[in-house]
């Protein structure tokens, strides 16, 4: 081969390089932990047949994910709960779309014996009316709280529902929580560790006899089948399980979104319409959630 053709396969070479490059697609993604599994299923499922589209996926939290989205430093947000209006405001071409439904249920050690739980008790547990599982009918040992991160929805949803307040502590460079009723002018002199996304407090709960958290029910239902030490209570005369929270008669709920800045366009698009397609659906289902069609 001459130093011509050399030189016109270089080029084509580099050419097809080029094309091969611009031909990759990144689709960025970051929020609620809740639902990272669901993404990251999806876009398994999705590059079999989009085996040029790769997928960065985050965490962070749901507000995190809102804001990530909102701001265009991400493509897709992450979010397990409604997008509130000052989200909306602040963000306004900011688009939700449902791709699931799941319930928070509260969870307590496999040992602990307590079968259910009301309302107003869990909201005695985190403010410290309650301190002893002893006044519960338990046994005598003292309640270990465990709470969520600021940012997450799971938060979010557990103070609404029950009522609550919170307030993060710094304490010698370790973050701690206190809870009071809304309302009240004081916070609780009770501490609660912070903890991350739903396995971190199924596995400070499996390991801690003593503890109580809320976490998702379809996490929560699925590592306890694979024999965690946890126990899903009644909520109010209520079992938390998948099925109620789809037939909508288990009162701690929330719907599942994924949001993006202005309507998706292209590949965004087609792997949003993928999450809400059967065979879409059919992964969130897999994954003990709730499907929306």
């Amino acid at each position: 081969m001459n130093k011509q053709w050399k030189m016109i396969v270089v080029a084509a070479l580099a050419v097809f390089a080029c094309a091969t490059v611009q031909a990759q697609e990144t689709i960025t993604t970051a929020g609620s932990s809740t639902i990272r599994p669901i993404v990251d299923a999806s876009a398994k499922a999705f590059k079999v047949t989009h085996p040029k589209v790769n997928f960065v996926v985050g965490g962070g939290g749901s507000s995190h994910g809102v804001k990530a989205a909102g701001t265009g430093e991400v493509m897709l947000g992450q979010c397990s709960r409604f997008v509130k209006e000052q989200e909306m405001k602040e963000y306004p071409d900011l688009v939700p779309f449902k791709i699931g439904l799941d319930g928070v249920a509260v969870i307590v050690n496999a040992d602990n014996g307590l079968p259910a739980i009301s309302k107003e008790q869990v909201r005695d547990i985190y403010t410290g009316k309650v301190t002893n599982w002893k006044e519960l009918g338990g046994k005598d040992a003292p309640i270990f709280l465990v709470t969520k991160e600021e940012g997450r929805s799971t938060l979010e949803l557990f103070l609404e529902y029950f009522e609550l307040e919170s307030k993060e502590l710094d304490e010698n460079g370790k973050k701690v929580t206190v809870h009071r009723k809304k309302g009240d002018p004081e916070f609780s002199t009770v501490r609660a560790q912070i903890i991350g996304d739903n396995k971190e407090a199924i596995a400070a709960v499996a390991t801690k006899p003593d503890a109580i958290a809320y976490v998702s029910v379809g996490t929560a239902q699925e590592i306890a089948k694979r024999g965690a030490k946890i126990h899903l209570l009644t909520l109010d005369g209520v079992p938390a399980t998948i099925e109620n929270v789809g037939n909508e008669t288990y009162p701690f709920r929330r719907p599942l979104h994924v949001v993006t800045k202005g309507e998706p366009q292209g590949t965004l698009k087609e792997f949003v319409d993928f999450m809400l397609s059967e065979e879409g659906q059919k992964i969130v289902q897999s994954l003990e959630f709730i499907r929306v069609n």
